[in-house]
């Protein structure tokens, strides 16, 4: 008798210790707040679509959502800070293409962005342009290379080195063989201030940095670098279309991660509430007039565009022996 009571005791000791585990494993996604890991300063371009995300994510989630600035490496703090968290859906990280396709080829980030890290959608696409001094001899993209090939030694701003703009850059010389020599700067407004004033020829510069000196005449608009115009400039030239250069794309993008091993069905959440919020008018507007085009797509989609960019620039910084601070 006394040893069936204590094999009755044993067996309610097991039954509460599961209780709390039973009763975790079925609390619904979210049920604490959660955190949007920005690795870049405020108010800058990958912050503002990540405090729009962060605002409409918490009223359809019922819980705070906040954005929380590591800035520093190019990404790099922010980003490795993320793919080290845990993978229970409450660490988002809103990254730049950099910190993710380029800059992984050229030092030791501390963690390997196609295994460390899940992709959940593309949030946002930048266009590209290049611009060019007022006094250039040259309208189009096809009237460059003409002048380059004519020997006429041309220089090119872009916004440091590793970023997209200065990518762009070096993919159209390997592509177009000419011989455009990259300044880069810290930032697009310095690239953008000595455009303007003559020091440089060229730069290729985010539409977004570029639209004051555009609207005001101080600079040339040749084309876009991306495979399309732009929303608000849809008669703008492709850099492609201009010169025949079928295979030359360069675009910037933003896009929302979580570490790796999270689950699928959390995966699929985060994806399904952030395109709808990407699509929504009122976010959409947002982001258009700032400059940035929303994209929203599927798990699958996004994770082939990542696996892509990764090889693409991976080759292009081994050819051009990309060098980042």
């Amino acid at each position: 008798m006394r040893q069936t009571h204590l094999q009755i005791l044993k067996g309610l000791v097991v039954t509460l210790l599961l209780i709390p585990f039973a009763t975790w494993a079925q609390t619904p996604y979210p049920s604490k707040p959660v955190r949007i890991v920005v690795p870049f300063p405020p108010g800058g371009a990958v912050d503002i679509v990540g405090r729009a995300l962060a605002q409409h994510l918490s009223t359809a989630f019922g819980q705070p959502v906040v954005v929380e600035n590591k800035p520093g490496a190019n990404g790099v703090i922010g980003s490795a800070l993320v793919a080290k968290a845990e993978p229970d859906g409450y660490t988002l990280l809103l990254s730049a293409l950099g910190a993710i396709t380029v800059i992984p080829h050229v030092r030791d980030v501390g963690y390997d962005p196609l295994k460390s890290l899940t992709p959940v959608t593309q949030a946002v696409r930048l266009s590209l342009v290049w611009l060019a001094r007022p006094g250039l001899e040259a309208k189009t993209m096809a009237d460059l290379i003409k002048l380059d090939k004519a020997g006429v030694k041309l220089s090119a701003g872009n916004s440091g080195n590793g970023s997209p703009n200065h990518l762009a850059i070096e993919q159209f010389n390997l592509m177009a063989g000419t011989n455009l020599t990259s300044v880069p700067y810290r930032g697009e407004s310095p690239a953008l201030t000595d455009l303007m004033g003559g020091q440089i020829d060229l730069a290729v510069i985010t539409l977004v940095a570029a639209t004051v000196p555009l609207n005001a005449g101080s600079i040339k608009l040749l084309a876009t670098s991306g495979t399309k115009a732009p929303q608000s400039m849809p008669q703008l030239a492709t850099v492609a279309g201009a010169t025949g250069l079928t295979e030359y794309s360069a675009e910037a993008w933003q896009g929302v991660f979580v570490p790796a091993g999270t689950p699928p069905d959390i995966v699929n959440r985060l994806n399904t509430e952030i395109v709808k919020i990407l699509h929504s008018p009122e976010v959409s507007k947002f982001l258009l007039d700032r400059g940035t085009e929303p994209v929203g797509n599927s798990v699958s989609e996004f994770s082939a565009l990542v696996q892509t960019e990764f090889v693409k620039y991976g080759a292009l910084a081994k050819k051009i022996q990309l060098k980042v601070e």
